[in-house]
């Protein structure tokens, strides 16, 4: 039987930032962060009131409970809470997004501390696979409306492409898929079978179900 690539095993989602209660409070894309700040300005009465409303509606959006807004919008939130506990609230998660967030201007230290949390994160690599594959952006509205199931359906096609592409390869050439070679050179780089490396060479199997071997 075979292993089952590393790249197809999907992972918890990434940690929240938890709070009492069983609350938590998540990160928000751009675009919410634009609504919330929409939001705000139809919810404030005046110039006065604008700080209080945005920093209720980014509550609305980003805390959170069992998986599930606890307020369903920034007025629930003015009439739940103080404007002590909206402001504590705004500023934890506020100091949350400065340690979690991320931006163009990296460092190397953070660029190396990103790259590793992506790379222990097997559903966000699963993901990237699925999008490079069909040469989509996280942006388009097709790739919004994927559900998990979307994303793993995809996948598990990807898989079935590579055996079924494999299985039609005469004994030498399936040796020679399953050997690691440099991409460059083609030199050999390890023994390491195909299905136990998640770096799979997609580029290389292009080119052998083409008849190259390469």
């Amino acid at each position: 039987m075979k292993k089952t690539p590393d790249w197809l095993k999907v992972s918890a989602p990434a940690a929240l930032l938890p709070l009492e209660g069983g609350r938590a409070l998540r990160l928000l894309t751009e675009t919410e962060e634009m609504q919330v700040r929409r939001e705000a300005m139809e919810l404030a009465v005046n110039e006065m009131d604008l700080p209080l409303c945005a920093n209720a509606c980014l509550v609305a959006r980003a805390l959170v409970c069992a998986g599930e807004r606890v307020y369903a919008d920034g007025r629930a939130v003015l009439d739940g809470l103080s404007a002590e506990e909206i402001e504590a609230l705004a500023e934890r998660w506020a100091a949350f997004r400065r340690e979690k967030g991320v931006g163009l201007g990296l460092g190397e230290k953070r660029l190396d501390a990103l790259k590793a949390s992506l790379a222990a994160q097997p559903r966000q690599r699963l993901k990237w696979r699925v999008l490079k594959t069909f040469g989509a952006l996280p942006t388009e509205q097709r790739v919004r409306e994927m559900t998990e199931e979307d994303y793993l359906w995809c996948a598990v096609q990807l898989l079935l492409d590579e055996e079924e592409a494999e299985a039609a390869l005469c004994p030498s050439c399936r040796a020679k898929l399953e050997q690691a070679r440099c991409p460059v050179c083609g030199q050999e780089t390890g023994a390491v079978v195909r299905e136990e490396n998640a770096g799979f060479d997609w580029a290389r199997y292009a080119r052998l179900k083409e008849g190259g071997l390469a």
